[in-house]
């Protein structure tokens, strides 16, 4: 950029690139590589009521469990997570 910024910022000539991409926040951004074919929706968001904290916390940790355990007996105890806290 061959000229300053506005007022004293310096960004415009002594930041340079890098010096804007300091004042940016990173976002991401997705489309569907067949737009014409194919189009997805954007889900909902997740929304399961669970009146009592220790009920929401058994809830969150079934979840995480069956979704990121390396195992399959750590699965298997998310999935029973899970159903404890659908019961209480």
């Amino acid at each position: 950029m061959p000229f300053g910024g506005v007022k004293a910022s310096g960004h415009g000539r002594f930041g340079g690139e890098e010096g804007l991409r300091s004042l940016c926040s990173a976002k991401s951004i997705t489309e569907d590589r067949f737009f014409s074919w194919i189009r997805t929706s954007i889900p909902g968001p997740v929304d399961f009521p669970l009146p009592e904290p220790s009920t929401a916390w058994t809830f969150l940790e079934g979840l995480v469990g069956l979704a990121y355990a390396g195992s399959l007996w750590g699965r298997a105890k998310g999935l029973a997570g899970l159903l404890k806290a659908l019961v209480l």
